[in-house]
């Protein structure tokens, strides 16, 4: 069976602000498409090591931090679950 990144819709609305922030705070989308690749490398990595997240309060949540970001995730049987997206300057709310 392949692996394959699956995304919740709050990861999804988390992806959409970030990109619309960086879009006006810079008037540019470049950013936002490095941000993009940045996170697809990380997550095809992540389908390698499911595990080498850091454990999280709850269980079966793990968190990869990467570069300002943190994405809260949880491996399973068909690949990983992208739960949530955060910067690291925002309040982080469950």
């Amino acid at each position: 069976m392949a692996k394959r990144v699956i995304y919740t819709d709050k990861a999804f609305d988390d992806i959409d602000r970030i990109i619309e922030f960086h879009n006006l705070r810079n008037k540019s989308t470049t950013y936002s498409r490095k941000f993009l690749t940045g996170l697809k490398q990380r997550l095809q990595k992540l389908l390698k090591q499911p595990f080498s997240g850091r454990a999280t309060d709850e269980p079966d949540i793990l968190v990869l931090i990467w570069d300002n970001f943190y994405v809260f995730y949880t491996p399973n049987g068909k690949g990983i679950e992208v739960l949530s997206v955060y910067h690291q300057k925002e309040n982080i709310t469950p």
